[in-house]
């Protein structure tokens, strides 16, 4: 089935719809589960955008996966459409900027925060706290651990990048004192 419709546009259809019915909250939700489901399961994601899967076979997948999950009823038909339309690898590679959409239509923002250890869950309330106060919005705080950054804190919060690493503080003091 031939479409000019974009994942945009069937993204913006499923945030107005979303909105419109109360569900935005449990829609993104939704989403954000689906795509963990997919990250956790190539086998999963590569029968879902593979072609050589009948389009009943996938959307049957989908109506399942939507059925034993309690995906709301929109999220399941903006499943099955995409689907449909053969727009899931680009579901996929789009996740961010998807559920940066679900987010920010829900007043909310996404933040990810890279820490040198795990961060302790007073820790992480601290972080989204300042987060919080910082950008006057609620914020949904994701972590990752990358111990090469020795220490200190890097936050992505949409397309700005706070980078507090002890890491990064070292390589500018470095760079000081080669200029001298």
């Amino acid at each position: 089935m031939a479409s000019i419709a974009t994942l945009r546009d069937l993204t913006e259809a499923l945030i107005e719809s979303s909105k419109e019915l109360g569900k935005l909250d449990k829609v993104t939700a939704d989403m954000a589960d689906f795509y963990e489901l997919s990250k956790s399961s190539d086998e999963l994601r590569n029968i879902l955008w593979s072609t050589t899967f009948e389009l009943i076979e996938r959307k049957s997948i989908t109506a399942d996966i939507s059925a034993k999950r309690g995906y709301d009823g929109l999220t399941a038909n903006f499943l099955n459409l995409v689907i449909e339309l053969d727009k899931f690898k680009s579901l996929i590679k789009s996740e961010q900027t998807t559920m940066g959409k679900l987010l920010k239509a829900s007043g909310r923002i996404r933040a990810q925060v890279t820490t040198a250890s795990e961060p302790t869950e007073d820790e992480i309330n601290r972080i989204k706290s300042a987060l919080i106060k910082a950008v006057g919005q609620d914020v949904e705080v994701t972590t990752k651990v990358d111990p090469e950054i020795l220490g200190g804190v890097i936050t992505k919060v949409e397309d700005k990048v706070y980078d507090g690493s002890i890491k990064t503080q070292l390589e500018r003091i470095r760079g000081v004192l080669t200029q001298s």
